[in-house]
């Protein structure tokens, strides 16, 4: 590298204010910044500007000067132990900085422990006892190293402690005998210290069964039997995370005040080719791979840069390093948090040397501050069991709500995500042994799904070859009227869930986990809820079970339009349901649905109509304005029918002196379940008062049975399309639960498409599993990859559709309550006889 421009460089009385002052916390509650690595240079005695530094830190900054000019050992081993050498002396020289106020404490327990350990260098033959039972005594040895040591005065009260100890009663004797071994199994099992080095990532200690056997592999002159490397990298990242642990602020720790400094790492003769060059690569490394930020500023001084850096140059400052240092360190740069600065030469005609003055900081210890860590203790604690309280007492009541997905009351429901520890709906009224028979199996099925998925996880702890999936449910699993249809359809398309899911596990094929997502009456918080699963598929993408895809949507809302858009976004195929907006194909290119659509709907009424009929028939049909099902049905209808617009009534309840009556007259409900009761009493009171026969009645796919036996009056037949009202594969399941076990069905198949049944040995797939990769997946379903689905065929066709082609769609007809739908029209794929078109039963 050529040779650097020092002579324009950085006036040497402007260092600290170039540097930024770094060493000094600017304010209490603020979060350690990131750090660089600075390396001074300059032609003649660079180690001079080291001195300045370390006279204008003072007392004040916690700092230790280490000089690393030194050449590396051509050994692995001897390098390791020249790199512990060098953090040993700055851990112990930064540890003599406890005696000033202005520090505090720095204690290194992570990195005096594997110090310690990697000292021993114990050959592993002379481990000749029990499973790491010479590991045990060392640690128990080294707990006891830990004790205070005694001068004859404290022996002299030891003794005397040890005397009175043997005249205490025996319970209390044998008390503090098992105090010990008590807190030695404590801290090897769940001490901070052990539990830090069971989680780290250096030298793989999950291969380890437990701290001692990891301990065994540092006693075992591990840089000669591991890789050299990872031991130097282990040894920095102790000595940082212990740096950043001292730095933290917790309320608990009582002398968090005074840390007004961060540590300081002086190094003298940084230079290439040195062992200063070995322990600066090791601090970037472990910065970019740990993503851990650490308080220590590190300043060294030199005449040349190390290898890979860019020039340096008096333009180069902190602030560009730090705003392409994000960009760097996930390129994993070796220079990343190098920063070389040129310092310009001292001139020679001054009669003094150039100083820089001392550090100085104003005091801030006071009173107030050092009841802070208290006041804020007991405001946390008032203010937390507040906001426990509130949500304890709230929908989203729970005893545990830390161990939730992510839910949030809105008004009286709770809405969001939960893995089945809470159980939508589980707090409605029931007024009578109906309604608490629906709540229970409601919760029931909840439960049956959590329970199914600990199953799942059990098997894939057993069986990692199958592959393992997470689908959310998304629908509206909470409303204010207990006595809407909605939660009825819920009921069903959970039973639905809970059998595809078992399914699936018993035929060998997909383990599937199902978390439930509630978007709230009528899908109205369902982008936000959308949101929130975006953000879970995101954290469980590297997981054991990503969420691959979402079933159900809650049905044709304008709020379930916002929700598909929004999870499209995020890479996220979905299948719905009952959702049957024409539109919803064109908001996303992810989502599918395992219905008909509208159009298709009012294609097979419009055939039913002309079929059995006649073109005599006047129809009129009655929707609700501003609602997307509704209006879409409507308009369909209208258009295959080809009716005027008078014969179009957005009107709800409908005009009773406008209501049509006789046998002549066909009305057709594009509205609502909950709103059919209303609109079938308007009629049936209208014509019955007027002494005329009651038109013919007919509603679209919204309309259920459970709906039709609470309000259809006796002697009122009505007729209703259904996508379910034929079964195809008999799994015994009836109603919406056959559309849910088919959304179910259509994602396994996609997997299964993507994986081959199963994933590799090492349990990564070639093909990530993914939304994105499970949407190429649905894609397949078409031809001879198609779907034999409870209610028909699912074949989304050549060119990877989003509807299925020419699905199976029937009409009912009902003669009163509590009587069975006949089926009178079906049409579609997979129906006997087979082949497409219509045909009646009779």
């Amino acid at each position: 590298m050529a040779e650097l421009p020092t002579s324009q460089g950085i006036p040497v009385s402007d260092l600290p204010w170039r540097l930024g002052r770094r060493w000094i916390r600017s304010r209490r509650l603020a979060k350690i910044p990131d750090q660089p690595i600075v390396h001074l240079l300059r032609d003649n005695d660079a180690n001079a500007l080291i001195n300045q530094l370390s006279d204008h830190l003072g007392t004040v900054v916690p700092k230790v000067t280490l000089d690393i000019g030194g050449a590396p050992d051509s050994s692995q081993q001897k390098q390791s132990v020249q790199i512990r050498n060098l953090l040993d002396k700055a851990a112990q020289r930064l540890r003599e900085a406890d005696s000033s106020p202005r520090i505090g404490r720095l204690r290194f327990r992570r990195y005096a422990l594997l110090s310690w350990l990697l000292s021993k260098n114990v050959p592993p033959t002379s481990l000749v006892h029990g499973p790491n039972a010479n590991t045990r005594q060392l640690l128990r040895e080294y707990l006891s190293s830990r004790r205070p040591k005694r001068d004859k005065q404290s022996e002299l009260k030891s003794g005397a402690w040890a005397s009175a100890a043997q005249q205490l009663p025996w319970y209390l004797f044998v008390l503090s005998q098992v105090f010990f071994p008590l807190y030695y199994a404590w801290w090897v099992h769940r001490g901070r210290v052990t539990r830090w080095f069971m989680r780290q990532q250096y030298l793989t200690p999950r291969e380890s069964a437990d701290f001692p056997s990891f301990a065994q592999r540092l006693i075992t002159t591990p840089s000669r039997r591991e890789n050299a490397e990872q031991v130097r990298k282990l040894l920095v990242h102790a000595f940082l995370s212990d740096l950043a642990d001292v730095y933290t602020r917790r309320l608990w720790r009582w002398r968090w005040v005074p840390k007004d400094c961060y540590p300081v790492l002086l190094l003298r003769n940084l230079e290439p080719d040195t062992i200063g060059e070995t322990l600066v690569r090791l601090f970037n490394d472990v910065r970019n791979e740990t993503g851990a930020p650490d308080p220590l500023v590190v300043i060294g001084a030199g005449t040349r840069t190390l290898p890979d850096a860019q020039s340096a140059s008096e333009s180069g400052t902190l602030d560009k390093w730090q705003q392409a240092l994000q960009e760097a360190r996930r390129k994993r740069s070796p220079t990343a948090w190098y920063v070389p600065l040129p310092v310009a030469e001292e001139s020679s005609s001054e009669d003094e040397p150039n100083t820089l003055g001392r550090t100085e900081l104003p005091l801030k210890h006071s009173k107030l501050l050092r009841r802070i860590p208290a006041l804020a203790l007991v405001l946390l604690l008032v203010a937390g069991t507040g906001a426990y309280l509130k949500q304890y007492f709230g929908p989203c009541g729970q005893l545990l709500p830390w161990q939730g997905l992510g839910l949030w009351a809105e008004g009286t429901e709770c809405v969001g995500i939960s893995d089945g520890s809470f159980q939508f709906s589980a707090n409605i009224l029931a007024e009578n042994a109906a309604e608490l028979t629906f709540r229970n199996e409601l919760v029931g099925l909840q439960k049956t799904i959590q329970r199914q998925n600990r199953n799942a996880a059990d098997e894939h702890e057993l069986n990692r070859e199958k592959p393992y999936v997470t689908i959310v449910y998304f629908s509206t699993l909470t409303v204010p009227d207990r006595n809407s249809s909605t939660l009825n359809g819920v009921l069903e398309e959970l039973r639905g869930l809970a059998h595809a899911q078992n399914s699936a596990q018993l035929d060998g094929g997909v383990l599937i986990r199902i978390v439930l997502a509630n978007g709230g009456a009528g899908m109205a918080h369902g982008p936000d809820v959308a949101e929130s699963i975006a953000a879970l598929a995101e954290r469980s993408a590297d997981s054991e079970a990503p969420v691959v895809g979402v079933v159900g949507l809650g049905g044709s809302w304008t709020s379930t339009r916002e929700s598909i858009e929004r999870l499209g976004q995020a890479g996220l195929p979905m299948v719905g349901t009952t959702t049957s907006a024409d539109e919803f194909k064109n908001v996303s290119l992810l989502y599918h649905q395992v219905g008909p659509d509208n159009r298709r709907q009012a294609q097979v009424v419009a055939q039913y109509v002309r079929a059995h009929y006649g073109l005599a028939m006047n129809v009129k049909i009655y929707y609700t304005s501003n609602d997307l099902y509704s209006e879409n049905l409507a308009h369909d209808l209208g258009e295959e029918l080809r009716l005027p617009p008078d014969r179009m009534d957005d009107r709800n309840p409908p005009v009773r002196d406008e209501i049509p009556c006789g046998q002549q007259q066909l009305l057709f409900f594009a509205g609502r379940a909950d709103q059919l009761g209303r609109f079938v009493e308007s009629v049936t009171q209208r014509c019955r008062s007027l002494g005329q026969d009651v038109p013919h009645l007919m509603a679209g796919d919204d309309i259920t049975k459970f709906m039709l036996d609470r309000t259809l009056p006796i002697g009122v037949t009505l007729e209703y399309t259904s996508f379910y009202g034929t079964i195809v594969r008999d799994e015994g399941l009836t109603g919406r639960a056959m559309l849910a076990n088919d959304t179910v069905e259509v994602l396994q198949e996609a997997v299964l498409n993507v994986t081959d049944g199963r994933v590799a040995a090492e349990g990564r797939n070639p093909v990530p599993l993914n939304g994105l990769s499970v949407w190429r997946g649905i894609a397949e379903i078409n031809g001879a990859g198609r779907v034999p689905g409870t209610t028909g065929i699912i074949d989304f066709g050549p060119e990877s559709g989003q509807v299925p082609v020419d699905k199976a769609i029937s009409v009912l007809r009902m003669n009163g309550p509590n009587t069975d739908a006949d089926v009178v029209w079906r049409c579609g794929n997979g129906l006997e006889p087979r082949g497409l078109g219509c045909t009646s039963p009779n």
